[in-house]
């Protein structure tokens, strides 16, 4: 089970990556919709993680 959150976790980080590179190759609102949406992957990433050790 573990290994499986952890491959999910992967996934989502590198979704929001693509979504971040996507994001800068468009110019304007689109784009930057695309790459914020990719940040708050990323910090949803960073917020399961610190959730762990309060």
């Amino acid at each position: 089970m573990k290994y499986v959150i952890r491959l999910l976790y992967l996934l989502v980080f590198i979704a929001s990556m693509a979504l971040i590179v996507t994001g800068q190759r468009k110019i304007g609102p689109g784009g930057l919709a695309t790459m914020l949406v990719g940040l708050l992957g990323i910090l949803l990433l960073l917020y399961l993680y610190n959730k762990k050790y309060q």
